[in-house]
């Protein structure tokens, strides 16, 4: 017996090329057309397109978000925070063993003033998580879209003085998307403490237990969650989202990585493999090809160079994580820090003038990107590898 086919309608074909466009091109056609208006906002296309997007990133080309800020000092000695949001489409030609890449400068207006800068903590599906001056904002670069979350409820203001007065500090964030509600969240670690003086000086700084609160975007609301660590626990990076956790390289006494499952809104504590015999450092965790991977260095004072491992993580049970070594780089002079590894053996770093640097493992081949405008030091860096979404904040 034949069976029927689905006749495929014309605007069948018309919204499946539509779900491949760059976010630019479907924010022009929202406003050529309202049916398509309407088809480009319903949540089933935003999905498709989503989905598309995080297919391409496998392809050739990468998209990285490159976030870099400088200070300009004026003649009247008055100073400004200048913040650079960039976009670099990088490809690489592997036969002709060049690097092709064209940058997007991105005009995002920040609520902030001029002595503000902003700094990602987390990236999930097109949205970034920034705090941007006392402000944690959403924003999705892509569409130049941002929502500025609720102030929490656990930071207080900071105290006048006197001691035995409680201090609330910002200690952590993360964001990522919970599987099983459905739902976008911001998850927030809060520092306490107080101090036995009346000066407050940090000498005499009595560290308190951390509390946590967790966000989400149905409710636009934050709600106290249960947090058990150490009082002497940091997290010391921008999180990393991952198959509904968050990550964080963080440091009590010693270096570990601190996740956080959205779903159940527990935090669990996940050992590094250990590199101090060798002098290398552990530092920093990014996304690796699905993976979480971290950075460890070792500075060589006597020839002023820095060298660079890469380690991934295989696997974790929720008691042992097993690590292996992927890529060793360098010895490097003039390296300020590595960003994130863009292909399996393509390394993103920044030099100690704030120039972006593409080192290829395989060649040993140091490219310089020009991405302008930077007049000044670079006083902070970050990247990450970004796939494009039309993913609504508002």
């Amino acid at each position: 017996m034949s069976q029927v086919r689905k006749t495929e309608t014309l605007e069948d074909r018309v919204v499946a090329i539509m779900s491949k466009l760059p976010p630019k091109s479907l924010m022009r056609f929202k406003c050529i057309r309202k049916s398509w208006c309407t088809v480009i906002n319903s949540p089933s296309f935003v999905a498709k397109h989503l989905s598309n997007s995080v297919d391409n990133k496998f392809s050739s080309y990468i998209f990285i978000l490159l976030n870099r800020s400088q200070v300009h000092v004026f003649p009247d000695k008055s100073w400004k925070h200048e913040v650079l949001w960039s976009m670099i489409n990088l490809f690489n030609d592997r036969v002709a063993c060049t690097l092709y890449y064209d940058v997007d400068d991105l005009n995002i207006p920040f609520p902030r003033d001029d002595h503000q800068h902003v700094l990602i903590h987390g990236y999930c599906n097109g949205i970034v998580c920034v705090i941007s001056g006392k402000n944690i904002l959403l924003c999705n670069p892509a569409t130049r879209e941002f929502r500025q979350l609720p102030d929490s409820f656990l930071l207080l203001p900071s105290p006048l003085g006197g001691k035995f007065e409680l201090e609330t500090d910002f200690g952590g964030l993360g964001f990522g998307y919970d599987c099983r509600a459905k739902d976008y969240k911001v998850v927030r670690i809060i520092e306490n403490c107080e101090y036995s003086d009346d000066e407050r000086t940090y000498y005499h700084r009595i560290p308190l237990p951390h509390t946590a609160e967790v966000y989400t975007m149905a409710t636009d609301s934050w709600k106290e969650i249960k947090i058990d660590i150490s009082s002497k626990t940091y997290p010391c990076s921008c999180s990393v989202y991952l198959k509904g956790f968050c990550y964080w390289f963080t440091r009590d006494g010693e270096e570990f990585i601190l996740s956080f499952d959205l779903g159940d809104e527990r935090f669990h504590r996940i050992q590094l493999p250990s590199r101090r015999e060798s002098g290398f450092e552990f530092y920093y965790i990014f996304l690796c090809n699905e993976s979480i991977a971290s950075f460890c260095s070792l500075y060589d004072r006597s020839q002023d160079s820095k060298s660079c491992e890469i380690w991934v993580m295989d696997d974790y049970d929720g008691v042992k994580s097993s690590w292996t070594k992927l890529l060793v780089a360098g010895p490097f002079k003039g390296i300020e820090k590595p960003l994130t590894l863009w292909k399996c053996d393509e390394l993103l770093m920044i030099d100690t003038d704030g120039r972006v640097i593409s080192y290829n493992s395989s060649i040993g081949y140091l490219s310089y990107l020009h991405i302008p405008p930077i007049i000044n030091r670079v006083i902070d860096s970050q990247a990450l590898i970004y796939v494009e979404s039309i993913v609504p904040v508002k």
